[in-house]
């Protein structure tokens, strides 16, 4: 757009030359003296001809660039499938951001130089304004932008290899403006170690000799110096300035800033070399409590991003008991010539894989029927019972119920999964399609409501019970559900799935069953899950009131 406004102003110059030009009275072959004027004219206009042209070779050659990273990615996509290219995270981010700034910029431009009078707009122009309602908004550039900064944060990713477009698989390389994108976004969002790594990035691809006339050297160092000071770095935070101060040395921020840089590390060196502590005071119970809290999230966020990163080996009591067996759960009809294919993932809390539960007719029919229906996951306020969006649960899900499927497809589910595990449907929730995007994840939750909340007042049939949670697509990367008070990490796999009981015997919620569905680095995640509540279970799995007493799981005796 900016290019654009040059060939503007340039080719304004030329008519106005032009108009000047022809001010004079038309004659001059008649006196070879007015011919000096047309010279001089002449050493003017070919200046601005020489500006207009660089101006169009510019824009031309921005436009180039455009038409061959897009001819890039559609022949990746053509190659690759469309689904498995999309999924890639930097693919996904660098399609949202054309559409949002390239093509955007690009329609924009097209206006201005279309005229009313104009029958008819380019080619281009037409296409662009009636596919311009289906553009992704702000919202998903941001959005974007925040999936790939989650997955750099949960998986340790590596800058470098990330702007060069390997996160999982191989993807498409990030220009200057992408990674300089990607560090505001950070810095906005305040992770300020993630924004140093971008901008740092940014600056390797300047010392290298990319050049973009919007970034700098000079921008991404003046973020680095504030950011250094938010990571406590105040000799780094001082060096940036200065380098910042050597482009603008009247800069009155930055003059400031570094002044005041300055006089917290001499403050600092003072308080350290007499041993003192700036205001030192006595940490009050609330503050002490937010402490505390604070550090149980913290331990939990890494232990989650732990197990998502890597899976934690069993301790040897549950490893023992990790078993594989076939179950008819004592003569179920409809497992009796096709038994459940039962592994035991885990114990305290006993999570159970069933292997090939659902097939892939069905996976694509559910897939089918949900796709209409997917909108923004929710989640239950804990406060209000009220379903609401929430930044921990990255997703789109759908709900079928029986009568949502003349052929039947989702009945037939409902009623192996009460042949599976015994329990009845009749009171359960509808079935739950979700789709994660792009880093999609659920973040550790539980799926009961504890006591002090009222999450399911509408729902008027208990707690939930249990969950029966179905895997309908490999993934490539990332993805894995896990437990994370116990360690426990499944690994998605197309036609499995698994259960767990959220509750105790007693009716007291199971805090072991506190989960995450990890973040999607690479690859397409979909999944389906049942969650069934307490009402109707009563004579199916009757409470027992002793805390310890376990559920009966019907794992054969021989591997108790």
């Amino acid at each position: 757009m900016e290019s654009y406004l040059r060939h503007r102003v340039c080719l304004a110059s030329l008519l106005v030359l032009f108009a000047v030009v022809q001010q004079g009275s038309g004659e001059v072959f008649s006196a070879l003296t007015h011919f000096s004027t047309l010279i001089q004219a002449e050493e003017r206009l070919v200046s601005e001809l020489q500006s207009y042209i660089a101006t169009e070779q510019e824009r031309i050659a921005k436009l180039h660039t455009l038409a061959h990273q897009v001819k890039e990615a559609v022949e990746s996509s053509n190659a690759l499938g469309h689904e498995e290219h999309i999924s890639h995270p930097t693919n996904a981010f660098l399609m949202v951001r054309r559409f949002t700034h390239d093509w955007k910029n690009l329609l924009t431009a097209l206006r201005v130089k279309s005229s009313p009078e104009k029958a008819k707009p380019s080619g281009l122009a037409k296409v662009l304004e009636e596919l311009s309602d289906k553009f992704p908004s702000r919202a998903d550039v941001v959005g974007t932008a925040a999936a790939l900064l989650r997955l750099q944060d949960t998986y340790k990713l590596n800058v470098s290899k990330l702007a060069n477009g390997l996160a999982g698989s191989v993807g498409q390389r990030l220009s200057l403006a992408d990674i300089f994108h990607l560090g505001v976004q950070a810095y906005n969002d305040e992770l300020y170690k993630h924004a140093k790594k971008w901008f740092e990035q940014c600056l390797r691809r300047i010392y290298l000799g990319e050049v973009d006339e919007d970034i700098p050297e000079s921008l991404p160092v003046d973020y680095l110096s504030y950011i250094e000071y938010k990571l406590g770095n105040l000799p780094r935070a001082i060096r940036w300035s200065k380098k910042y101060l050597e482009t603008y040395p009247s800069d009155n921020r930055t003059i400031d800033n570094q002044a005041f840089y300055l006089g917290q590390l001499r403050k600092e060196l003072h308080m350290e070399k007499n041993g003192t502590k700036d205001g030192a005071k006595e940490e009050s119970e609330k503050e002490r409590k937010k402490r505390i809290a604070d550090d149980v999230w913290l331990s939990e966020r890494g232990n989650y991003k732990e197990l998502c990163r890597r899976p934690i080996a069993p301790p040897d009591h549950v490893a023992e008991k990790q078993i594989c067996y076939y179950s008819n759960r004592n003569r179920t009809p409809g497992l009796i010539l096709n038994p459940a294919k039962v592994e035991v993932a885990w114990v305290e809390p006993t999570v159970l894989l069933y292997r090939d539960m659902i097939s892939d007719a069905e996976i694509e029919r559910i897939k089918e029927l949900a796709t209409p229906k997917l909108k923004r996951a929710t989640v239950h306020s804990p406060t209000t019972g009220k379903l609401e969006f929430a930044d921990y649960r990255v997703s789109k899900s759908g709900w079928l119920s029986d009568e949502d499927d003349p052929k039947r497809f989702v009945s037939r589910i409902n009623r192996r999964i009460e042949d599976y595990t015994g329990l009845t449907m009749s009171t359960a929730e509808l079935l739950q399609v979700v789709n994660y995007g792009i880093g999609g994840q659920y973040e550790p939750h539980y799926d009961h409501a504890r006591k002090e909340e009222n999450a399911f007042e509408s729902h008027k049939q208990g707690n939930r019970i249990a969950t029966v949670l179905f895997y309908l697509s490999n993934v490539t990367a990332g993805g894995c559900t896990v437990f994370t008070k116990s360690n426990a990490r499944i690994k998605p796999s197309k036609g499995d799935a698994t259960f767990w009981y959220n509750l105790l015997p007693n009716g007291e919620g199971d805090e072991r069953t506190r989960h995450a569905g990890c973040p999607v680095l690479s690859g397409s995640k979909w999944v389906c899950n049942k969650w069934i509540h307490e009402w109707g279970q009563e004579f199916l799995q009757p409470c027992k009131m002793a805390e310890a007493a376990d559920w009966d799981i019907h794992i054969p005796p021989e591997h108790m």
